[in-house]
């Protein structure tokens, strides 16, 4: 059995390890038989993570959306009228292991680049690491963001308010994006303090989302005013983000460690919903007098810890699936940003072929449309596919050959 690697679990309090590697520590380099391992800068099991979410995604967008169109788009899901369905979410909720993964990521790239890594000799590595970052992200969005301006303004020219709503109703999960180029934005500043502090940065930053809470949002019931709903998201999610930097040490400690993360945001999650006034389902439900999303409240960083925790201790079994589809992790890989940019607009041209073709969708959620759940998963793929194919990335006879 091998050792231990004798590195302070995350879940202590304390200075933070000069280096927090991108892939698993003392994993990289095993060399058992039938183990591949991970590429140069590349963590298999974090790429399998991002794209597992991103189908959970994708997935309760497609399903689990009711729509009706009362004087514009009026939008619920099936979780405040599903007994007990409000547990499933704790699970499929997966917002926050994009933010955790995306902080233990930029936590190694930014190491690696200050250890002498960095692209070009004439930028500091911090700023090589922002702007790549920048392109990488903001360009595949673009298409998107015109073609929506576009619509809208014709849409307003005529007087079709109501097609307005729909169309920024369609865009609104680009939130994620406009928050996670804020975090890239401002990660060098957070690796400084990862390294001063330790987890007394998540654990302070957690404090002061509970102080917010307390004072603004509860009260309020979420409507604090654009400008506070903002700065929230950013806080919340940067609480989030600064626990990914603390994964690589979750990794490395005994595995129990990963359990007891487990058990304590779970545990959490428990105690606020049933003593600390937040709602027990982590996504939006009418009956719900607050949505622990909107804004992001205490409950989102108590599942992040959670998810820590259960990402860790389910690595064994991510890795071995990693290394046996290692092609199929890189291809999902190349695809992601356009899954994720265009996968709405995909369901909305749907929902209009089914208007045109049937007449008004029924959202009465009953037991007529969980038989139609399996049309909704797949009847989207019709505008999605071609979508992909046009907006996706593009082989070069390279990629071909390979």
């Amino acid at each position: 059995m091998r050792a231990a690697p004798t590195v302070a679990p995350a879940v202590a309090p304390g200075r933070a390890p000069a280096v927090a590697p991108d892939v698993a520590p003392g994993r990289a380099g095993d060399q058992r038989p039938g183990h591949l391992p991970p590429l140069p800068g590349r963590d298999p099991v974090i790429d399998l993570v991002r794209a597992g979410a991103l189908v959970v995604v994708v997935a309760w967008h497609w399903a689990f959306t009711t729509l009706r169109w009362d004087d514009g788009p009026k939008v619920s899901n099936p979780v405040g009228v599903t007994p007990g369905m409000w547990l499933a979410t704790w699970f499929l909720q997966v917002m926050p292991l994009f933010f955790l993964v995306g902080g233990a990521l930029h936590a190694g790239a930014l190491d690696r680049a200050h250890a002498g890594g960095a692209p070009t000799a004439t930028r500091p590595p911090d700023l090589t690491f922002v702007t790549s970052r920048y392109r990488r992200l903001v360009g595949p969005v673009l298409p998107l963001l015109g073609l929506a301006a576009v619509a809208a303004l014709g849409a307003a020219a005529i007087g079709r308010t109501d097609v307005v709503r729909g169309i920024v109703l369609m865009i609104t999960p680009l939130w994620f994006l406009a928050v996670y180029l804020v975090l890239v934005a401002v990660a060098p500043i957070a690796r400084r303090l990862h390294l001063r502090f330790g987890l007394w940065v998540p654990v302070l930053g957690a404090a002061v989302v509970a102080l917010v809470d307390r004072a603004l949002v509860l009260p309020t019931r979420g409507d604090i005013g654009v400008l506070p709903t903002l700065a929230v998201y950013v806080l919340t999610w940067s609480v989030v983000h600064q626990l990914g930097f603390h994964l690589a040490a979750l990794r490395a400690a005994p595995r129990m460690w990963a359990w007891v993360t487990a058990a304590a945001g779970f545990t959490a999650l428990a105690v606020g919903a049933n003593v600390g006034g937040y709602p027990a389902s982590m996504v939006g439900t009418h009956p719900d007098p607050i949505s622990n999303l909107s804004p992001p409240n205490l409950m989102v960083v108590f599942l992040a810890v959670a998810q820590m925790g259960s990402l860790v201790v389910l690595e064994p079994t991510l890795r071995r699936w990693c290394d046996q589809h290692r092609r199929l992790l890189g291809t999902a890989g190349a695809w992601s940003m356009t899954v994720y940019v265009w996968h709405m607009l995909a369901l909305a041209a749907f929902w209009g072929l089914v208007v045109v073709l049937a007449g008004p969708v029924d959202a009465t959620i009953d037991g007529s449309w969980w038989a139609q759940r399996p049309l909704w998963l797949a009847g989207p793929l019709l505008f999605a596919v071609p979508l992909f194919a046009l907006t996706g990335p593009r082989r070069t006879p390279t990629d071909r050959a390979r």
